[in-house]
C-alpha cells in the first residue's frame, strides 16, 4: 500500500500546532536544566495521536506526513534551544567585572533567530548524504523517532512491535516520573564533585543501545580520564578559573570566604551575590569548574578528527557536491534541494543577517560574515558528533566560535552575538540531519524536509520572543530562578575572551594543542588504516565535558545491547531498535515535556 503525499492539511495543521506546542514549551526546559531533550520523538508521538485523529481513514499510510510534522517540531525547538543567548545577554549585563549592558528587545531576537536558523537550514542540507550514508553516523534520536512512527502508524498491525514500543515507553514513563516528578529516587553517586555516577533512567539506556559499543565504550574512557584527573586539574587551574568569574573588586573579600568554616548571613548573602564559580567551589561542585579547562582541549580533539574525517572523504564530498549541481532529469523529481538555491538562500540569508547585526548589536557587516564562514566547519563537527553519540554540542560550538572570533574582535557584546549566531546555525544542523535519518526509514523526501524545516523557524523563533520574557518574569535569572546554566557559560566565555591568551587557564593551552594533534591520529588510524580499535574522538572528546552521569548510562546501554547481539541475535536484530525507542520516547515524553509543564502550572 503506497504511502500519501507528503504535504496534506493534516501534515500542515499539525506541523503548526505541535511545533507551537513542543516549542513553547522548551525555553523553560532549557533554561532550568541547561540542556534539552532531543524532542524528535516526543514530536513523534504527538504527530501519530494528530493524525490518528485527523487522518484516520489512511491510518497504516501516514508515516510519511508524521515526519513533515516531527520535522517541523525538530526545527522549532532547535531554534527555541536559543533562548541560552537571551539568558545570556541577561547575564552579561548583570556581570559586575565588565560594563556592557546590552539588552536585545523580543522584536530583536525574533529577526535575528530566524536569520540565524534559516542559514543553518541550508548550509547543513548539502551534506546530508555525506552524514546520513555514512554507517558510522547513527543518529539515535532520528532513528527512534522512524520507529516511533512507523510503529505507531501501522498500530496492532504492527504486533510485537507496537507491543514492545508500548512498554519499553512505559517503563521509560514511570521511572522518570519517579525519579523527577516524585523524587524517590536520585543519582548512584561515585564521585558527585566531578559529576560521576549513574542517573536512574532508560533514556542513555537506548541511546547507547542505538549507538554501539565503540562509541559506549570511548565516552566510558572519557568520563574514566576526568574522574582519574580532575583532582590534578582542580589543584593546579581550579583558583585561576574561580578567579575570573568574579569581578575584581570583590575578590579579596570572596577569597577569604573560602576559609571560613561558618558563614555568617551577611557573608552568605556577599557570596550568593558576588561569588561567581565560588559557590560551586565551596558546595563542592567541581564538574562546573573543571569543565572551563576540559573544554578547551575537548574542542581540540573533536575538532581536528572531524576535519580530518572530513578531508579524507574528499571524493565523496566532491561527488556529492556534483550531484547538487547536476540538473533535474527529465521524468524526475529532485531529491536534494539544489546547489544553486543553497548558494542563493545563504547568501541573501548572510546579508540580511549582517543587516540585522549592524542595526540591532551595531555589528560590522564583515564581522558577520567571517561569523558565517567561520561557523560553516563548526557544522561539520558538530553533526558529526552528535551522529556518534546522539548529543549535540551546540553550546560547545558556540564557544568555539568565539575563541575563533577573537582574532576579529575583543568586544564582549560582539563575542556574544557571534556565538550566538554559531549555535544557532549549529543547532539546525544537528535537527536537519535528524530529521533527514528519519525520512530515509520512512521514505520522506529529503528536499521537501529541509524546506519545511525552513518554515519551521519562525514559529521557534516566535516561542523564545515570546516565553523568554515571560519566564524571566515570573521565575527571575538566576540564583534561585530560572539558573540558565549554558547562557551563563556563554556570557563567561564572552568575557574571557575579551582578555586573549590570558583567558586559557594553566595547562589548558599545550593539552588544547596535543588534543588537537591526538584528533588528527584518531582519525587517521581509523579512517586510513583501519584501526577500528582506536577510541571515537567524538565520543573520547565529548565524554570529556558531558557529566559522567550521562555517559555512564550510555555506556551501560551499549555493553547491554552487546551482550544482547551475542547471545540472543535474532531476537536483537528484530527488537533492539523499537526497545531502546520506547526508552527514548517514553522518559523524554514524560521529563522533556508534562512534568516541565505541571511543574510550570504548580502542580509539583
Amino acid at each position: 500500500m503506497s504511502q500519501r503525499p507528503e504535504i496534506t492539511w493534516q501534515s500542515v495543521t499539525g506541523a503548526v500546532i505541535v511545533s507551537a506546542v513542543v516549542s513553547m514549551a522548551y525555553p523553560y526546559i532549557v533554561l532550568k536544566l541547561g540542556m534539552g531533550p532531543n524532542m524528535s520523538v516526543i514530536a513523534a508521538f504527538l504527530g501519530a495521536i494528530f493524525l490518528a485523529v485527523t487522518a484516520r481513514a489512511t491510518h497504516g499510510r501516514n508515516a510519511v506526513q508524521n515526519n513533515i510534522i516531527q520535522s517541523a517540531a525538530t526545527s522549532a525547538v532547535s531554534t527555541a534551544f536559543m533562548c541560552v543567548v537571551a539568558a545570556a545577554f541577561g547575564y552579561l549585563a548583570m556581570n559586575e567585572s565588565v560594563n556592557v549592558h546590552l539588552t536585545i528587545t523580543p522584536f530583536q531576537m525574533f529577526t535575528w533567530l530566524c536569520c540565524s536558523g534559516a542559514i543553518g537550514v541550508f548550509m547543513s542540507a548539502m551534506f546530508r548524504k555525506y552524514f546520513v550514508d555514512d554507517p558510522e553516523m547513527i543518529f539515535a534520536d532520528g532513528v527512534a523517532a522512524a520507529e516511533t512512527i512507523n510503529v505507531l502508524d501501522q498500530g496492532k498491525a504492527a504486533g510485537q512491535k507496537f507491543t514492545m514500543l508500548g512498554i519499553s515507553a512505559v517503563i521509560g514513563m514511570v521511572i522518570a516520573f519517579i525519579r523527577d516528578g516524585l523524587a524517590w529516587i536520585g543519582t548512584l553517586g561515585l564521585s558527585m564533585r566531578y559529576r560521576i555516577g549513574i542517573e536512574w533512567g532508560v533514556l542513555n539506556i537506548g541511546t547507547g543501545m542505538l549507538i554501539g559499543l565503540h562509541v559506549g565504550l570511548s565516552m566510558l574512557l572519557g568520563t574514566i580520564v576526568v574522574w582519574v584527573l580532575s583532582p590534578m586539574v582542580m589543584e593546579k587551574a581550579g583558583m585561576f578559573i574561580v578567579q575570573n568569574s568574579i569581578a575584581p573588586q570583590y575578590w579579596p573579600q570572596i577569597q577569604e570566604l573560602a576559609n571560613v568554616a561558618q558563614l555568617s548571613d551577611a557573608q552568605r548573602e556577599l557570596l550568593h551575590q558576588h561569588g561567581g564559580l565560588m559557590n560551586n567551589f565551596l558546595s563542592g561542585n567541581h564538574f562546573s569548574i573543571v569543565m572551563l579547562w576540559w573544554m578547551w582541549p575537548a574542542t581540540a580533539i573533536m575538532i581536528t578528527a572531524a576535519m580530518t574525517a572530513v578531508a579524507l572523504k574528499w571524493r565523496s564530498i566532491t561527488a556529492m557536491f556534483r550531484e547538487l549541481r547536476a540538473a533535474r532529469l527529465p521524468g524526475h523529481e529532485r531529491v536534494d534541494v539544489s546547489l544553486r538555491t543553497i548558494i542563493i538562500m545563504t547568501t541573501l540569508l548572510t546579508i540580511l543577517m549582517a543587516y540585522v547585526q549592524q542595526v540591532h548589536f551595531d555589528m560590522p557587516w564583515w564581522q558577520t560574515i567571517a561569523s558565517v564562514v567561520a561557523g560553516f566547519p563548526l557544522i561539520l563537527v558538530g553533526v558529526r558528533v552528535l551522529g556518534e553519540t546522539n548529543n549535540g554540542p551546540v553550546s560547545l560550538m558556540a564557544n568555539t566560535l568565539q575563541a575563533i572570533f577573537r582574532v576579529f574582535s575583543p568586544a564582549i557584546s560582539h563575542n556574544l552575538v557571534a556565538a550566538g549566531m554559531a549555535g544557532n546555525i549549529n543547532s539546525q544542523g544537528e535537527g536537519l540531519m535528524q530529521v533527514f535519518k528519519t525520512g530515509k526509514l520512512v521514505g520522506s523526501t529529503p528536499r521537501v524536509l529541509t524546506w519545511v524545516q525552513f518554515w519551521a523557524v519562525p514559529i521557534g523563533a516566535a516561542a523564545v520572543a515570546i516565553m523568554y520574557p515571560l519566564l524571566i518574569a515570573k521565575y527571575g535569572l538566576g540564583g534561585e530562578g530560572l539558573a540558565a546554566p549554558t547562557g551563563l557559560k556563554l556570557a563567561n566565555m564572552a568575557v574571557l575572551m575579551s582578555k586573549g591568551i590570558s583567558a586559557f587557564p594553566p595547562g589548558a593551552l599545550m593539552w588544547t594543542v596535543i588534543a588537537a594533534i591526538a584528533g588528527v591520529f584518531l582519525a587517521l588510524g581509523r579512517g586510513q588504516y583501519n584501526w577500528h580499535w582506536l577510541p571515537s574522538a567524538a565520543g573520547f572528546g565529548f565524554a570529556l565535558i558531558l557529566p559522567g552521569t550521562l555517559n555512564l548510562p550510555i555506556a551501560i546501554g551499549s555493553i547491554l545491547g552487546w551482550i544482547w547481539m551475542k547471545q540472543w541475535p535474532a531476537s536483537y536484530e528484530r527488537n533492539y531498535v523499537t526497545v531502546a525507542s520506547g526508552f527514548i520516547g517514553g522518559e523524554a515524553l514524560i521529563a522533556g515535556l508534562i512534568l516541565p509543564l505541571l511543574f510550570y502550572f504548580g502542580v509539583f
